[in-house]
């Protein structure tokens, strides 16, 4: 259900709160999401029309028009069509745990401004496990909403937020913490919308609650004022989406424009220190640990290029493909008939499918702009002509050092027996450059 929010009130806090100065740099990201996991996307404004796709839990979306409940969205890859309003929301709750806040947003506005409290011994940790205190930070949506708690230790109201998230778990796993399974069913809750599992090592029942905010109290939690936590309240549903940084500062790291690549293409340069050698038994596979696993360094192939310099922004390209894999196996079926987190990351032709739809693709015309030029930190795909069954058979990252006529250089790896290196791949026919690809906020690929 769309969050309660009424326009008339809203103009009235937005204009009173409009020079207090308590929001950062504007977000990257899109200030429209969805509230429910599963909505079908149509071709036109209504039941009759064709589904065209599926859209997910905490998806952000832009609004194009609305009319008698119908929204006209874009994702991020592009894809345009229609969802029922109800579904579509720019309401949504900020968390900034250093400067102890919780903010009611409405797109980048602030509409409600409250004190907050969080762990004594804890204040600014991340969680990480059951009883460590911290306040998980990232993304997360209202999955339990309770009216009256009836008890003391929750105050006048309590909404569970959907702790641990994916990325929670995937940290989790790497550390040993919960198991592959236990992992699995927090990916399948959280992208069906549910509540995750709470009774695991990564503990859980992670709320926004009342109990008040005068001092630090909490065993992990968001305490606020009674008072303060029954007016967000008012204005709160299921599937709101939570974001919670450890400071304002933090927030503002988070969405500068330009940052996921800004530091996928630190990743990128960082490789150059260091070149790997392309050889026959990187090109061979083996088992890999799972998430974030990886060959010798001293090795590679074009995949394993993008796999590190995308790691640097946060993103496991081995982790969010395996849980795409696993959740929308029909985008995959030509190429995957059994999921593989060992070898599927590595593969171009797999990571071009994934890149189609979790990331803008350039090489597309957007309906609201020309096809944009390279930017550093950009992501490509090329066909080198190898006769493999697949155009998609090289990718690199766009560097920042250009060729002598102005053109960005691709950080790859080329071929056997080749180190990684800049290379001139832009300039001409060849390679055919078939994708060009730019990721979005970090946070779009934790859940």
């Amino acid at each position: 259900m769309k969050p309660k929010i009424q326009t008339g009130l809203t103009l009235g806090l937005l204009m009173a709160l409009a020079g207090i100065g308590l929001l950062m740099a504007k977000p990257a990201q899109a200030y429209h999401y969805m509230t429910a996991a599963k909505v079908n996307m149509r071709s036109g404004p209504g039941l009759n029309h064709g589904i065209t796709g599926r859209l997910e839990q905490n998806q952000s979306v832009r609004v194009l028009s609305q009319s008698n409940g119908w929204s006209k969205l874009r994702t991020l890859s592009g894809q345009e069509g229609y969802a029922k309003s109800d579904f579509v929301s720019s309401i949504w709750i900020k968390v900034h745990k250093k400067e102890r806040r919780v903010f009611l947003m409405q797109g980048d506005k602030v509409v409600q401004s409250h004190p907050a409290a969080f762990c004594p011994f804890n204040p600014l940790g991340d969680k990480l496990r059951q009883g460590d205190g911290g306040t998980p930070e990232g993304h997360f949506y209202l999955c339990e909403m309770i009216k009256e708690p009836g008890q003391a230790k929750y105050g006048a109201r309590s909404m569970r937020i959907s702790y641990p998230n994916i990325e929670d778990a995937r940290r989790g796993l790497a550390g040993g913490l919960i198991d592959y399974q236990t992992y699995l069913s927090i990916v399948r809750a959280v992208k069906s919308g549910k509540m995750p599992p709470q009774n695991t090592a990564l503990g859980g029942s992670i709320r926004i609650h009342g109990g008040g905010a005068g001092s630090h109290w909490t065993l992990g939690c968001v305490g606020m004022n009674d008072a303060d936590i029954k007016k967000l309240y008012d204005h709160a549903a299921g599937g709101m989406r939570v974001e919670i940084y450890k400071s304002a500062e933090h927030d503002r790291e988070l969405n500068r424009p330009g940052y996921v690549s800004r530091m996928i293409l630190k990743g990128a340069k960082a490789q150059l220190k260091k070149p790997a050698l392309y050889t026959r038994k990187a090109a061979a596979g083996g088992r890999l640990s799972y998430p974030l696993g990886d060959i010798s360094k001293a090795e590679a192939v074009c995949t394993d290029i993008v796999i590190r310099a995308l790691r640097r922004a946060g993103i496991d390209l081995q982790a969010v493909l395996h849980e795409d894999i696993i959740t929308n196996p029909e985008r995959y079926s030509r190429r995957i008939k059994r999921p593989d987190y060992h070898i599927d990351h590595r593969r171009a032709r797999n990571l071009q499918i994934y890149l189609e739809h979790k990331t803008r693709p350039l090489h597309k015309m957007l309906a609201d702009s020309a096809q944009e030029g390279y930017r550093p930190g950009d992501i490509v795909t090329m066909d080198t002509g190898i006769p493999n069954g697949t155009a998609y058979d090289h990718i690199g990252i766009v560097g920042d050092s250009k060729n002598p006529q102005g053109r960005y250089m691709v950080i790859n790896i080329w071929t056997m027996g080749m180190h990684t290196s800049s290379m001139d791949l832009l300039a001409g026919d060849y390679p055919k450059i078939v994708g060009h690809f730019r990721a979005g906020h970090p946070f779009d690929y934790q859940n």
